[in-house]
């Protein structure tokens, strides 16, 4: 494979700073790439990825087809796995998701939306006063952490911990099936191990004194034979507390990285601030918090053109779908008045991702807010450096000046 990246390349470090022209070589080869080191098709067209998601001739049990490459010390890790709603199909995965579902719908989160605002006021004013902050550590992760606590019902002073376990599980849940060392799952295994402990307890409680959070109804409901046991409790809070928080996280602190590397588009939002949701849904588009997800074919299928064998690993690449010519016009470009964009960073399909309603919402409140807020906003470096998780595309940090 001489031009055309291999797999653990591309989803190396060396392409965590900018692994988009690999995407585009790899999409003008063939949006339907097979890598042997892989052992996996790589899919980079959007329309290749959208059909991909669709269609339930693919299973999203990942789990199953890989953990026998991992120790057995590691196995109580793949169990879980296991158990939450994106590793799994139909039925059991739409009885998980019904049990949350209420909980995530546009008519419930909007009315967090006054909670959001006045966290993200919170948040700004110390900076504000400062003259300067360091957006991701002082809000862009604070932010969604609060919020979807509130939901979930956790306390205030459990919430640091708490970023410390999801950040350990996502870096399992979110490269398991390409590359994990015995190291990580080490160090990850031991803080989900407590995290799982955490929650135990939490429902235990729940149990005893229902409230009106997330945990409580799903704790009613597990007692009362209602489609979801113990262990799937724990395993999807996990999944909801992860997904709620750290998603979001990116799409904050990459989107104003690149308002700030593109300050007349910070302007022309400032201007016209109903655009903001658009500018979310573009945002998204261009830097992906999630890069790829991984399916399993189910039999023999054709996809773009490419027969596929059953068994074989699948693995739809969002961040490159987004960035299709075939879909979007100049598709590096950040263009804020792009409307319908129909991205795909949330995925589509049966999984669509459930919290859909609460990221766009937080997300365009925090940029209402922050606009608001503060009259101009500039960056302190040059350098916009992202973290070290590839499938989690986020920066690292983001200092930056306010006046």
């Amino acid at each position: 494979m001489d031009k055309v990246e291999s797999g653990q390349r591309l989803f190396g470090p060396e392409m965590l700073q900018d692994p988009f022209a690999a995407y585009r070589r790899l999409r003008d080869a063939a949006p339907v790439h097979w890598d042997d080191t892989m052992q996996a098709w790589i899919v980079t067209g959007y329309d290749e990825v959208s059909r991909l998601m669709k269609d339930r001739h693919y299973s999203s049990d990942r789990v199953s087809n890989v953990r026998h490459r991992y120790a057995a010390r590691h196995q109580p890790i793949f169990d879980l796995l296991s158990r939450i709603m994106l590793q799994t199909d139909d039925p059991v995965h739409k009885r998980l998701r019904d049990h949350v579902h209420g909980a995530f719908t546009r008519t419930a989160v909007d009315t967090y939306a006054d909670t959001i605002r006045d966290l993200c006021t919170s948040l700004l004013a110390p900076a504000v006063k400062r003259g300067e902050m360091e957006f991701v550590s002082a809000f862009a992760a604070p932010l969604p952490i609060l919020v979807i606590s509130e939901i979930v019902g956790i306390v205030a002073e459990e919430r640091e911990q708490l970023k410390i376990w999801c950040d350990a599980f996502s870096t399992v849940a979110l490269n398991f099936y390409t590359h994990l060392s015995d190291a990580q799952l080490d160090e990850c295994g031991a803080r989900i191990e407590a995290f799982q402990a955490y929650l135990r307890n939490k429902v235990e409680a729940a149990r005893k004194a229902p409230g009106q959070d997330l945990i409580s109804s799903l704790a009613v409901a597990a007692d009362r034979g209602e489609g979801i046991d113990m262990d799937e409790l724990v395993a999807n809070c996990i999944l909801l507390l992860n997904a709620g928080n750290e998603t979001t996280t990116c799409l904050l602190a990459n989107g104003l990285g690149l308002l700030l590397q593109q300050p007349e588009q910070m302007a022309l939002l400032r201007q016209q601030p109903e655009r903001i949701p658009d500018a979310v849904e573009e945002f998204l588009r261009l830097q992906a918090p999630v890069q790829f997800v991984g399916r399993i074919a189910l039999e023999d299928v054709e996809l773009g053109g490419t027969p596929i064998k059953a068994g074989q690993m699948v693995l739809p690449v969002l961040g490159a779908a987004n960035r299709d010519p075939g879909k979007f016009a100049h598709p590096d470009a950040l263009d804020v008045t792009r409307t319908h964009l129909h991205q795909l960073a949330f995925g589509t399909g049966p999984h669509l991702c459930a919290g859909i309603q609460l990221a766009r919402l937080e997300a365009s409140i925090a940029f209402e807010t922050l606009f608001e807020t503060v009259p101009e906003i500039e960056a302190m470096s040059d350098r916009f450096v992202f973290g070290p998780n590839f499938n989690m595309r986020c920066l690292e940090a983001l200092p930056v000046r306010l006046r």
